[in-house]
């Protein structure tokens, strides 16, 4: 049997997509155009081959450069809907920015598929929304209903997609068997190995699609082979939107405090305070900022204070995956800020292990979580000046300066006299003062002598906080030089917040 190809790019639109005229035009088409998903024809039965795409990196575009990404989406369309049709295929859903479509034979696909990576390769996208598509392509006879599929082809499809980069395209040894030589010219499929993927039984070979003038180099696939089985996030500091600059301290103390809750939580490992403070105020993608943290999940929000009010939006954000995992705002009266920690905490943890497990968690795994998101806020003042106070005292510590050293001892003075009970503060005035001691910035003996009061008291009133044995390690090891006591400090703290770098 004599196939026919057709894998040119499809034509150029560039003087009509860059055009101040086309916007409105190309933007009325892409609204009307994106929500007809219904094929016209009959849907193919039995052995069908799936074509699945998807833009990475697009929530960004979207966040960022929406009217740009609403006209890139609008030429990716044409681009995608040409390619399918050309090669017999039926769009049978669109879902975002991805589009699910069918085909009777294996080669029919995979020729629709470079068709349309030619095609996008080719175009020549607005500078704000330069556009990358993964694609993934399998085999197998799903079941139809309702001018649907369902069936474990689909999900196969659907695990090498999200395996995928961006302008890459992975094929199923399924797919690759249907073609056997029945390839376009030039085309190569390059054998990647064997992979691990998420609810499937074993692993299976995987192939990336070959063309000259397509990019080959991509990282590694985003599988279970190289992705640690254990939930991993990064809190990046909340962003300050509130009118007075001095709320900066809230708005990183929140999110200080969002991390510690969740570094108590067993099976979460999160990545450390100064690493991920690190990138504080930077333009950043989530993806290279999640690899340099090494962490697949990225925790980000915003916090607005207005006198006793305060807004908070928190987001998060899978970045293996390039999707929201997670997302809410609360507005609510500064006493009730832990109950907003709280549910931002257990809707991360749950949502953490709602995507380890493939299921979502039951009446009993929900009541768990939230025991121990409780237990590990434990620790917190109830009087909201002491919180605050606290907050203001950490904010300064981290300046790691002479001025900014003696104002957090000066802030935790406060959250402590109106709060005498308040461990995390006395373990805050512990490393204060010992940082005041080690560069000599007051005397050290008085200042040692202090820090060491100041960590006992912290241990005895917060003996489950993590916090307070970190305060007791430092002594110990800076006044002391009892290494030994130092590490059995650490070690404890450690216990307490498996999943943190505290200590």
């Amino acid at each position: 049997m004599h196939l026919a190809f057709d894998t040119s790019p499809c034509h150029d639109a560039r003087g009509v997509l860059m055009g101040s005229l086309a916007v409105p035009r190309l933007a009325r088409w892409f609204t009307k155009d994106r929500a007809r998903a219904a094929p016209a024809a009959p849907l193919p039965v039995g052995t069908v081959t799936f074509l699945f795409t998807d833009i990475e990196g697009s929530t960004k575009l979207w966040e960022t450069q929406a009217e740009a990404m609403r006209v890139a989406l609008a030429r990716h369309d044409a681009l995608l809907r040409e390619s399918i049709g050309k090669h017999a295929g039926h769009i049978f859903k669109t879902g975002g920015d991805s589009f699910y479509a069918v085909f009777r034979t294996a080669p029919h696909a995979l020729a629709a598929a470079l068709a349309g990576q030619r095609a996008l390769h080719a175009e020549r996208w607005p500078q704000d929304a330069p556009l990358q598509v993964r694609m993934a392509l399998n085999t197998g006879t799903p079941e139809l209903r309702d001018n649907d599929y369902f069936g474990p082809p689909l999900n196969r499809a659907a695990r090498l997609m999200a395996a995928a980069h961006g302008a890459q395209t992975l094929v199923s040894e399924a797919t690759r068997s249907f073609c056997g030589d029945t390839l376009p010219p030039g085309t190569l499929l390059k054998s990647l190995g064997e992979h691990a993927f998420r609810d499937l039984p074993q692993p299976e070979p995987v192939f990336q699609l070959c063309y000259p003038g397509l990019p080959e180099s991509f990282p590694p696939l985003r599988t279970m082979a190289i992705v640690d089985a254990t939930p991993s996030i990064a809190v990046l500091p909340f962003a300050n939107l509130s009118r007075d600059e001095d709320n900066e301290y809230f708005a990183e103390g929140l999110s200080e405090e969002l991390l510690n809750v969740l570094a108590r939580i067993r099976g979460v490992r999160v990545a450390s305070r100064t690493s991920a403070w690190s990138f504080k105020g930077k333009e950043i993608d989530v993806r290279d900022v999640a690899q340099k943290l090494n962490v697949v999940n990225l925790l980000t929000g915003s916090v607005r204070k207005a006198g006793k009010r305060v807004r908070i939006s928190a987001q998060l954000v899978d970045t293996a995956k390039d999707s929201n995992l997670w997302s809410n705002s609360y507005d609510r009266e500064l006493d009730d800020i832990f109950a907003v920690q709280d549910d931002i905490a257990q809707a991360v943890v749950m949502e953490l292990r709602e995507a380890l497990l493939g299921a979502q968690p039951d009446a009993a795994e929900n009541a768990q979580v939230k025991a121990e998101v409780t237990a590990a806020g434990s620790g917190r003042s109830q009087n909201a000046e002491a919180y605050t106070f606290y907050l203001q005292g950490q904010f300064f510590k981290s300046h790691l300066t002479r001025e900014g050293t003696a104002k957090a001892v000066e802030c935790y003075e406060r959250a402590l006299a109106l709060d005498p009970e308040y461990a995390l503060a006395w373990a805050g005035l512990s490393r204060a003062l010992v940082d005041q001691a080690g560069q000599s910035w007051v005397p050290p003996v008085e200042a040692y002598g202090r820090a060491a009061d100041a960590a006992e008291r912290a241990v005895a009133l917060g003996p489950s906080l993590p916090e307070t044995y970190t305060a007791m390690g430092w002594v110990r090891m800076h006044r002391d030089w009892d290494w030994k006591g130092a590490d059995t400090s650490f070690r404890r703290a450690l216990e307490l917040a498996p999943g943190s770098t505290l200590a």
